[in-house]
């Protein structure tokens, strides 16, 4: 059988990225995650033979000689979910917030012993540093913040946008599969389980994932009508008051980042302006397109 090398790239980039983090896939979950491909799971079972270094047993595919136990990883991240549903409600106690949804390892049910919940965040637009500045409090309160390398099951609030900056498309590098996969699979849990505003905004992702993107991932999340508290404070700092305390909120943390970058940088990628705060001490994406480019060029020398 004649496979074109771009129909391999399409299934080989999948396998190598979740390959990456130690996440064996299904037929089913591979076909989902095809990049700029449609295809029937036969004919990925067909085309699998074609690639090297994949291994296909036990229902699972992977690349490689590791192997992610499955089990273990479902186990975990249900427990993890669990406690994402029975914290839900501390969203609604803060002011300015438009929706937040679970991204990452949790997303895609690839929890380990030590994973926090990462968490994405829509604020109003002019006002996103006092709604980061009262979830900080909030989770600090009820000891819910990672704040140190012992971090599973604790919230990591590292990245909100402003309704102003929807569209994220200009933080992605060149070949970003790993933010295609992040954003394919965020999963929304306030005020609901519907994505809102952010995903329309981001359409683009679907020319990479075509069946992922129109598949997105849900879990039922009962409306979450916000709190008078925070209506309250809404209507406080809904003038000058807010502009000032916004402004004041904005240099007061991003000093504290400043310092956080050079004590914990190792490859960061953290932008702290008026729309966008995105707090990645550790920027992986780079890393995980050059081990798939590599397993691409393998493909390619292997290819006649």
């Amino acid at each position: 059988m004649m496979i074109s090398r771009e129909i391999k790239k399409s299934v080989l980039i999948p396998i190598v990225f979740f390959s990456w983090f130690k996440f064996p896939l299904s037929l089913k979950e591979l076909r989902r995650y095809l990049w700029q491909a449609e295809l029937s799971e036969a004919d990925i079972a067909a085309y699998l033979k074609e690639l090297p270094h994949v291994r296909c047993e036990g229902g699972w595919v992977w690349r490689g000689e590791l192997w992610g136990g499955r089990a273990t990883q479902v186990n975990l991240s249900a427990q993890l979910w669990r406690k994402v549903h029975r914290w839900r409600w501390l969203f609604s106690q803060v002011p300015f917030i438009s929706e937040v949804c679970v991204s990452n390892t949790l997303a895609y049910d690839n929890a380990t012993s030590n994973s926090d919940i990462d968490l994405l965040i829509v604020a109003q637009t002019g006002r996103i540093w006092i709604a980061r500045a009262y979830l900080i409090l909030l989770l600090n309160l009820f000891k819910l913040r990672v704040r140190s390398t012992a971090k599973f099951g604790k919230f990591s609030p590292e990245f909100f946008v402003s309704e102003k900056a929807l569209n994220i498309q200009s933080l992605a590098l060149t070949k970003d599969y790993y933010l295609s996969y992040w954003l394919a699979d965020l999963v929304p849990i306030w005020p609901d389980g519907e994505h809102h505003k952010f995903r329309q905004s981001n359409n683009w992702v679907a020319g990479q994932l075509p069946i992922a993107w129109r598949s997105p991932k849900l879990r039922k999340c009962r409306y979450s009508k916000p709190s008078f508290f925070r209506w309250l404070i809404e209507k406080i700092l809904a003038g000058k008051l807010g502009d000032k305390l916004e402004t004041e909120a904005y240099y007061r943390q991003k000093k504290i980042i400043d310092k956080n970058i050079l004590r914990l940088g190792i490859n960061p990628s953290v932008i702290t302006t008026r729309d966008i705060i995105k707090l990645h001490f550790n920027d992986r994406r780079a890393e995980v397109s050059e081990n798939i480019e590599q397993a691409l060029n393998d493909l390619a020398s292997k290819t006649k």
